[in-house]
């Protein structure tokens, strides 16, 4: 009998570690997938996308370290304000991600490397910001709250010491 109680415990806590693991890892990749897609919103200008991908009361954090509310980033993304062509030039590429979940909550982390094509005869060039996003599971999924864009500053040669 003993025996047969510590197996159905055992069986019980196995199978709610699988199950964990399989949400966590759900949830990882469907984070993924929106930090891609606001990406993507965002090189396009794609406004109506992106309104789909914030919540309701989004604020951020800009690169430049001003406060916006959800309503000034949307407008930064508003048709009159696209690039000639219609979408930033460039790419933009994610990694280094780190994700937390927290039941209906997760912080995300991520390194966007934005890369300007060759232009003018310069080369190409690229620029990368670490991101924060926290974000929150809704009745629709899962939606970024906040982020916050700090910038990466470039390795830096080495400078040769002076000679004494």
């Amino acid at each position: 009998m003993k025996t047969r109680v510590l197996f159905l415990c055992t069986l019980l806590l196995t199978l709610s570690i699988v199950a964990a693991a399989k949400a966590n890892t759900k949830d990882e990749a469907e984070l993924k997938a929106l930090v891609q897609q606001m990406g993507s919103a965002q090189m396009a200008f794609d406004v109506k996308q992106l309104d789909s991908l914030l919540t309701e009361d989004y604020i951020e954090i800009s690169p430049l370290g001003e406060f916006d509310p959800r309503e000034k980033v949307l407008g930064f993304y508003a048709p009159e304000m696209k690039p000639p062509g219609g979408k930033m030039p460039g790419s933009l590429d994610f990694s280094e991600y780190s994700i937390r979940v927290y039941g209906k909550t997760a912080v995300v982390i991520v390194k966007e490397t934005f890369t300007l094509p060759p232009a003018d005869g310069k080369p190409s060039s690229s620029r990368s910001l670490r991101v924060m996003f926290v974000c929150r599971r809704e009745k629709t999924g899962w939606k970024a709250a906040s982020a916050q864009y700090t910038g990466i500053r470039p390795k830096q040669p080495a400078v040769a010491p002076k000679p004494n």
